[in-house]
């Protein structure tokens, strides 16, 4: 079977999405009975280039700047020209000029509609746009989650059968803990010897609005915290927002940037806590990552928290001011570490539940079902 494999996404960004296209793309390209053409934008992606030796992988680079342009005019133009049993879109939904009857799509939520004050009007319109057209134009769907799959089954009326349930996985062998690098990790992004992390795109959707309010009262309250850490890229109206800060507060909050790929086990392993106050996730992969790295979390039981990280994290009522303040006291004054063995037992039971591999070769099978 001819696989082509949109990943243009990966050269304007690399957050949740992209990792989650660039992760099962790249556990694919192991079954060597199929041909994969890979589609990227103005380069190889870091990831891939190791394949571009394998016989049985096509990279094709398309040369792009603006965004609109290059999704909706020069990426179907090319794969007009791509000889392939099948297209899959593994990060954003097919483009919207794109007519190619053995298409799969992925929708990973749909907050355009289930939580539409967190994106600016213009994205709002666009992505349900592009889910309406994705279920009228594909094969089949794929999406991350039994909320997610539900949620696209009634909202879109789209059959269950052909909603995809792939999950997101965890890489284990990306998240072990490296102590001979604590220190060097902790300079490099200005950590704190101890803090409470939360790792995100700063954007509204993450609710880091409430989790700082909740900090910053306890702080008034006179309960002495650790510092909070707050990572990752800044998104849509979130400066404005951190520019109106009392001065006073900004120095018990330190914002990292973006974290790169190679320390998120080290910064996730040295917090003493992981707070994911998001108010509507497909998944939430950064909180799972946390518990496998041994730390404890604290998420929102908002949307597919509960369904993905289960009986291993903490929670507290979405949105709730009170009962984040609450669960955020009485985490910081829990002096009981995880123990090792415990640890350990939480990190093999995601591990097996969550696999990347596993879950690029459940899609493939689908593929092979649809279109071999």
């Amino acid at each position: 079977m001819r696989i082509c494999i949109d990943l243009t996404s990966l050269y304007d960004n690399f957050s949740g999405i992209e990792r989650y296209a660039a992760s099962i793309a790249a556990s694919m390209l192991n079954n060597n009975n199929d041909v994969f053409i890979l589609l990227f934008k103005n380069e190889i992606h870091t990831w891939f280039k190791k394949y571009i030796s394998y016989k049985n992988v096509k990279c094709v680079v398309i040369r792009g700047k603006n965004k609109l342009i290059f999704n909706q005019i020069k990426l179907p133009v090319v794969m007009h020209g791509v000889n392939a049993d099948c297209f899959l879109f593994l990060a954003f939904p097919v483009p919207i000029f794109s007519w190619k009857k053995n298409m799969v799509s992925t929708i990973h939520d749909i907050c355009c509609w289930d939580c539409p004050d967190t994106m600016n009007g213009m994205s709002k319109w666009y992505f349900r746009l592009s889910h309406r057209i994705a279920i009228r134009k594909c094969k089949a769907i794929v999406t991350i989650s039994k909320y997610s799959k539900k949620r696209i089954h009634k909202k879109l009326n789209y059959p269950n059968k052909r909603i995809w349930l792939v999950y997101c996985g965890v890489a284990s062998e990306s998240f072990i803990r490296h102590q001979d690098t604590k220190a060097i990790i902790k300079e490099k992004y200005g950590l704190p010897s101890v803090y409470i992390l939360s790792l995100s795109t700063l954007e509204p959707r993450k609710n880091l609005q409430l989790l700082i309010r909740a900090y910053v009262a306890l702080l008034n309250q006179g309960y002495s915290l650790p510092k909070l850490v707050l990572a990752g890229r800044k998104g849509w109206k979130m400066d404005d927002y951190l520019n109106s800060l009392d001065p006073n507060i900004r120095d018990n909050i330190i914002f990292t940037g973006f974290i790169d790929e190679d320390d998120l086990a080290d910064v996730y392993g040295c917090a003493k806590l992981f707070v994911f106050p998001s108010m509507y996730e497909g998944f939430g992969l950064p909180p799972l990552e946390a518990l496998v790295c041994g730390t404890k979390v604290l998420s929102s039981d908002a949307a597919s928290l509960p369904e993905v990280l289960g009986r291993d994290a903490e929670f507290f009522s979405s949105c709730d001011f009170e009962s984040l303040k609450k669960e955020l006291l009485r985490c910081c004054l829990d002096e009981d570490e995880i123990g090792l063995d415990k640890r350990s037992e939480i990190r093999m039971r995601i591990i097996n539940s969550f696999s990347w591999e596993k879950e690029a070769d459940k899609l493939h099978d689908l593929l092979c079902r649809e279109f071999g």
